[in-house]
């Protein structure tokens, strides 16, 4: 049956029945000629049995206990990691690190309004450059964890 413009309305049942069998066939050869290209592929290339696994080698790799992790390692919860600051070598938290290196590199969007805050103080009060290493200290707040509450 050759394609053409036919209004649909025009069409009789028989017709009509082999117009949607006609397609139908169509989008089946199509996904069952694209399958037959991707195992092709996928054999060529040798990654087509890469998901064959058999089921007792596997026993072998998963953990599956009470208090391990998915490695096999003694899982602590609550083991408190440390990071060591690049820049000032000093060991923080883990959970404070970012903070503090935010504010250690002076990248922090608060260190833009500081060094704005000391510059405007030097050009009219003329302080001493210990009265500006106070006002940093007061502003860290990476070593204050007495003032955090949880």
């Amino acid at each position: 049956m050759k394609m053409e413009e036919v209004s649909v309305s025009s069409l009789d049942n028989s017709k009509l029945e082999a117009l949607a069998q006609d397609i139908l066939s169509d989008l089946v050869e199509d996904a069952c000629l694209g399958l037959c290209f991707e195992v092709h592929r996928a054999v060529k290339q040798g990654y087509f049995f890469l998901d064959d696994t058999d089921q007792e080698s596997m026993r072998d790799f998963i953990v599956d206990q009470p208090g391990l992790d998915v490695f096999g390692q003694v899982y602590n919860q609550w083991k408190n990691k440390e990071c060591v600051c690049p820049n000032c070598s000093r060991s923080i938290a883990a959970s404070r690190f970012a903070p503090h290196l935010e504010k250690c590199l002076g990248m922090g969007r608060n260190s833009s309004r500081i060094a704005n805050r000391i510059v405007t103080g030097n050009n009219t009060n003329n302080k001493s450059e210990s009265d500006q290493e106070d006002n940093d200290d007061v502003n860290d707040n990476d070593w204050s964890y007495g003032a955090e509450k949880k």
